[in-house]
Formats: C-alpha cells, sequence, structure tokens
C-alpha cells in the first residue's frame, strides 16, 4: 500500500467533511428566529381550554402533559418500538382543525410509536390497543420549535386519538 495514496485519500476525506461543517454553519438570513417555550407557559391557555370545552383532564405538572381516557381499551398496550394504526383528529386551541387521518386515511394512519412528537408517544402509553384518549399537549411535547411546522411551532395542540392497531 502507498502511503502517499493512503494520506491523499485521508485529506480528500478531511476536506469533503471540512466543507460540509462549513455549510452546516451558514446562516440562512431568510429564517425566522424561534425561540423554544417552556411547557409552563402553555398552562394558562391550557387550562382555558379545558374549562372551555368541559374537558375533565388528568395532568403531569413535571411536563404538562393533559389527557382524558375516553375508553382505557382491552388489547396490548404500546410499547417504545411499537407500530400504532390510529385514528385523530388534530386542532389548535382555538378549536381550528389542523390535520385529520378521517379525511387523509380513513382506515387509520400508521406511525412508529418512538418517531412520532412526544405527547404522542407519552400519551398513548396510557390506553391499550381499542382505547381512545384526549391529549392535550404544550409546544414543547407537540412541534415545539421546529420551523417546518409552520403555523403549529411554538403551539399547544388538542388532539382525540383513538388506538387501532399495536404492532410490537
Amino acid at each position: 500500500m502507498n502511503p502517499l495514496s493512503t494520506n491523499k485519500k485521508i485529506y480528500a476525506g478531511l476536506a469533503v467533511l471540512l466543507g460540509l461543517a462549513i455549510i452546516g454553519c451558514i446562516k440562512d438570513e431568510n429564517a425566522a428566529a424561534c425561540e423554544p417555550k417552556a411547557a409552563v407557559s402553555d398552562t394558562a391557555q391550557m387550562k382555558k381550554f379545558i374549562r372551555d370545552s368541559a374537558i375533565t383532564a388528568d395532568s403531569n405538572k413535571a411536563n404538562w402533559l393533559m389527557w382524558q381516557v375516553m375508553d382505557a381499551g382491552t388489547g396490548t398496550t404500546p410499547g417504545p418500538n411499537s407500530q400504532v394504526t390510529v385514528k385523530y383528529m388534530g386542532r389548535l386551541l382555538t378549536g381550528a382543525g389542523f390535520d385529520s387521518s378521517y379525511t387523509k386515511s380513513p382506515e387509520g394512519a400508521v406511525f412508529r410509536l418512538n418517531k412520532i412528537i412526544p405527547g404522542w408517544y407519552l400519551g398513548l402509553a396510557k390506553i391499550k390497543e381499542g382505547g381512545r384518549i384526549k391529549l392535550l399537549l404544550p409546544s414543547a411535547l407537540a412541534y415545539g420549535c421546529d420551523p417546518r411546522y409552520g403555523s403549529l411551532t411554538n403551539q399547544p395542540l388538542f388532539f382525540d386519538i383513538e388506538l387501532i392497531k399495536v404492532e410490537n
């Protein structure tokens, strides 16, 4: 093996990595600044939504997840790596709907539990297959400060979810 050839490959690899690092540091001047919100900052708005909607919610004061189990279900409980089939409707706290499996895939949407928003991951663990839960998520457990989600960025969200199927 020629040591010069090996060194050239190493230098070429380092040059590529350095180039990628520089590109990754370039700031997009058109990107809107986004500051993550602490979950507690959404609580007043969430509590008002619960009062106005006559929801009886349990809550976790550590992360401000709020939920109401409508039907506990009788099947399998989803685990961290489960694939779940769900029917759901998502709403802003103004009541405006922003997403629904009922219109996109009436038979249910399929997700890997460890690949979805944290609030769903935490909430779906509270029911079993066949169950139904209402989740009220602070923005930190929803889409957080991720500009890819546009108007859903830093918004607390409400979901009504039916857990159709669990595959472990």
